[in-house]
């Protein structure tokens, strides 16, 4: 009698489903840098800029793509994602100098969210060998238990406040099987003042002094908007009341 294979089930097609959605805009990446020379040398050049932190040579490297920049901007913001540590912020500027302040800001934020889903569905799809590379399992069961318990305030909070990993967040969030649209809307509107707020700047950058008073203002305003919602969300019980370190 021939042996039946398992039966598939919702939850098995629904992770399936995620892998391959998850995986799809990396393999898409993968193949046109192999398949192109043109391509590999202006998106190398570009990473390596990013490396280097070299803002104005960002400028410049933007300025030089023409009709491509949309493309090549959010692909760019997809492989800092991928790639952490390396700031989205740079990014961000590079499109404040080719698109304005605004519109600038705007693609920012959209491609930065887009780029999110794509690290929360790597670590919802492929959560333990993600979560292996990210922090500790008992690291990630401590989230588990703060998402369970405060969902999309918790990515929400974490969005707003400088200097918090935004990457990490975003792996975790799909490890611990957060849901996806709370994850998701919570980003967009945590990340939008900061998004705005980075182009801005960008716009400074050439002006020193004006650079520095505007970083510190829109950074403490970041921070203490934070801060607030932090206190206000997470006072219930004061053993949960922080999100795990």
């Amino acid at each position: 009698m021939p042996k039946q294979l398992p039966e598939i089930n919702d939850q098995n097609r629904v992770n399936l489903w995620i892998r391959l959605v998850s995986i799809t805009p990396l393999l898409v990446l993968g193949l046109a840098w192999l398949i192109s020379p043109e391509l590999r040398g202006t998106m190398g050049q570009g990473i390596d800029l990013l490396w280097q932190r070299d803002v104005q040579g960002l400028r410049k490297w933007g300025s030089s793509l023409g009709w491509w920049a949309p493309l090549l901007t959010g692909s760019l913001m997809i492989v800092q994602a991928i790639a952490a540590p390396i700031p989205a912020v740079l990014v961000t500027a590079t499109n404040s100098f080719l698109f304005g302040p605004f519109w600038g800001g705007l693609y920012s934020i959209l491609t930065a969210n887009v780029a999110a889903a794509i690290c929360y569905g790597l670590g919802r799809g492929y959560g333990t060998f993600v979560s292996d590379a990210i922090l500790p399992s008992r690291t990630i069961k401590r989230y588990e238990h703060f998402f369970d318990e405060h969902g999309g305030k918790t990515v929400l909070v974490a969005r707003l406040i400088p200097f918090v990993p935004f990457d990490p967040i975003s792996y975790i969030a799909g490890i611990v099987r957060m849901p996806f649209w709370s994850f998701f809307l919570a980003t967009l509107v945590g990340q939008f003042p900061a998004g705005m707020a980075y182009s801005y700047l960008a716009q400074e950058v050439d002006k020193p002094q004006m650079f520095v008073v505007s970083t510190v203002s829109l950074l403490a305003a970041l921070f203490l908007t934070g801060w607030f919602l932090n206190r206000a969300f997470f006072k219930k019980k004061p053993s949960d009341s922080q999100p795990p370190t």
